[in-house]
């Protein structure tokens, strides 16, 4: 009797309005705790693969109906994307509904996992573009317990979004010696030479203002990160390459071995023309850029494939 007229005396001090929303926020606790434990349930099962979708939020809970926002909205997209899109009613607008868990459902079942019309932390990963899996971490091994958290591999995404169409997200970074700190800037065109040879043309997206030491050459370096024009073959990812920064450029140059100019006397250079009749002639030149063993050259007398004459 006397935990009745305690129980009545609490409800007395309390509206009806305060009791309908103390239940409704038991009842959301309620639907939290059990959404995590069946994602515990279903990490611990481990019930199949993870199986990786493309989109920039993560999967943060378990998506089922009645649900919305932009992890629903990803989900919707890859579906359509996987050809799951063509049950009546399935529209890719952020809402979980019938519609949604139908497709969801066609998905399992398609991929072997159990047709129960909800994703959630166990089932899929969202990632911004294609990735490169890398090795697995030291010490792994298979049936090995792991801690949770723990790093199994890294994923390296090699693409993202970028203004709607997929663009690279291959880096270069490089150090440029402080003394030739004033040659790079922001949003300049790079070239990155890979270890076969082949040239790839990249941008400077980022100089970090504080100097770093470089090991290699034992001096100061500003850190330059480069992103590539284009995707590279995986084998080259963490390869070393060499990046060559244009100083200056001169459009529709002349250029010669610089070992064809000869000096001349009376002070000035010039190069030996080979004529029709295979007699050989000076011409005197203005000498321009000097660039890896060639050199700009101009002179009236002068034309792009004008044979010259380079000794051995």
């Amino acid at each position: 009797l006397a935990a009745d007229d305690a129980l009545a005396d609490l409800m007395a001090g309390h509206s009806s309005e305060e009791f309908e929303a103390l239940e409704a926020s038991v009842a959301s606790a309620e639907a939290s705790v059990a959404s995590a434990e069946a994602d515990l349930a279903a990490l611990i099962a481990g019930r199949g693969s993870l199986a990786v979708m493309y989109g920039s939020t993560a999967v943060y809970r378990t998506m089922t109906v009645g649900l919305e926002g932009d992890d629903v909205r990803q989900l919707e997209e890859n579906l359509a994307d996987l050809g799951y899109a063509d049950r009546e009613g399935f529209s890719v607008d952020g809402v979980f509904d019938d519609a949604t868990a139908a497709a969801v459902s066609d998905w399992q079942r398609a991929t072997g996992q159990d047709p129960d019309g909800m994703v959630g932390v166990a089932d899929i990963v969202f990632v911004v573009g294609p990735v490169r899996i890398g090795s697995w971490s030291q010490g792994v091994e298979v049936g090995q317990q792991l801690a949770v958290g723990a790093s199994l591999a890294s994923l390296t995404v090699i693409e993202a979004p970028v203004d709607g169409r997929m663009s690279t997200t291959q880096r270069v970074v490089a150090l440029v010696p402080l003394s030739d700190r004033d040659l790079v800037s922001e949003g300049i065109t790079v070239n990155v030479e890979l270890p076969d040879g082949t040239d790839i043309g990249g941008v400077v997206a980022a100089i970090n203002p504080s100097p770093v030491f470089d090991d290699q050459t034992g001096e100061n370096a500003v850190e330059v990160t480069i992103l590539l024009a284009e995707p590279v073959s995986e084998v080259w990812i963490g390869a070393t390459t060499d990046v060559e920064i244009t100083e200056t450029l001169i459009e529709d140059a002349l250029v010669v071995p610089a070992t064809a100019l000869l000096a001349l006397v009376e002070g000035g250079y010039a190069v030996e023309v080979v004529t029709e009749d295979g007699s050989v002639r000076l011409v005197g030149v203005e000498t321009g850029l000097f660039v890896d063993g060639d050199v700009e050259v101009r002179s009236p007398e002068l034309t792009a494939g004008t044979s010259v004459v380079v000794p051995r």
